[in-house]
């Protein structure tokens, strides 16, 4: 009977350690996290963090996403085919007005005037020096900025009737300009770093001068279900590996333009040309430029009503220890 007894006790103290453990070996064990992010500038964060390991330090076991529609890519993150993101802010701002999903952020990439990293480039033969001179002209640009195409023609008095503009994928935009099927060409880095500006005119930091200063351009983050379905640890994990990656990028430039070049080996001999945006932690969002922009783009037809848009970052204690 004693015997019995002592085994109950020993079979009672392995279960009751392992009820105890399991739940830390689950929060311990590397976690997936499929990050969406488009072939732009604006995804470097991500690449940077899967380059530098810095997701795998923090145990996610990260799985690039690209896509080629940023508003196809947001409403699949908020299907849950993905689980973080990064997205042009009019995406964000559009899908917020119109389904009443809020992305929650917790990172932000901005274009300064100081270091544009975009640029309208044309033929030379086309004889576009301004940006009135699109007028009549065949102007290309990718999904980033289709909802931008209006409030930079506007910004000098044409509509987009009076230009032939089209949108075309990312990766084709170059080749229409070279190939001369395109008189001029809306281009973002790392496009812009391989061009001969010898053979092209530009009209460089368009997005900067004619739209905003600074340029709010991508919003990380993700759904709000991800916020509920994961632990703080899975959360705080994620921005640690992010804050590192965008300290990468601050501190060691030079590196991260090394990474671009390997994801996309056309800019790899010329990456470090590529001017880099710079990437704001959560407590670094500049918030006001975000509220002007969606007031921008309510002006001009993009959006249909107002947003109060403080909802959409991250309380800081959402993602900290």
């Amino acid at each position: 009977m004693t015997k019995l007894l002592n085994l109950i006790i020993v079979l009672l103290a392995a279960a009751l350690v392992a009820v105890i453990l399991y739940p830390q070996l689950q929060e311990n064990r590397p976690r997936r996290l499929r990050l969406a992010c488009d072939s732009s500038i604006a995804a470097l964060p991500f690449l940077v963090g899967v380059d530098e390991t810095l997701f795998a330090k923090n145990r996610l076991d990260p799985d690039l996403v690209f896509y080629s529609d940023p508003d196809s890519a947001l409403a699949d993150l908020f299907a849950g085919k993905t689980d973080v993101g990064v997205f042009p802010w009019s995406t964000v701002l559009k899908r917020m007005a119109v389904h009443r999903e809020t992305l929650r952020v917790f990172m932000t990439v901005e274009f300064r005037p100081a270091l544009p990293v975009d640029a309208i480039a044309s033929q030379k033969k086309a004889r576009i020096r301004r940006l009135l001179d699109l007028k009549g002209k065949r102007f290309v640009y990718p999904p980033q900025f289709r909802d931008y195409l209006g409030p930079l023609l506007a910004a000098v008095g044409l509509t987009p009737a009076q230009v032939k503009a089209s949108e075309v994928p990312f990766a084709a935009v170059p080749g229409q300009l070279e190939a001369g099927t395109a008189d001029a060409a809306w281009l973002l880095e790392p496009q812009l770093c391989p061009l001969d500006f010898a053979r092209y005119d530009t009209i460089s930091g368009a997005a900067t001068r004619y739209l905003a200063g600074p340029f709010p351009a991508a919003a990380i983050g993700f759904s709000p279900q991800f916020l509920k379905s994961t632990t703080k640890t899975v959360r705080v994990r994620l921005k640690m590996a992010a804050d590192a990656a965008a300290a990468v990028i601050d501190a060691r430039p030079d590196a991260a333009k090394q990474i671009l070049g390997r994801y996309f080996p056309y800019c790899f001999d010329r990456c470090a040309d590529c001017r880099l945006p710079q990437v704001h932690r959560l407590v670094e969002i500049n918030k006001e430029s975000v509220k002007a922009l969606a007031a921008r783009l309510l002006v001009a037809g993009v959006l249909t009503d107002t947003l109060q848009t403080r909802g959409i970052f991250v309380e800081p204690a959402q993602m900290a220890r």
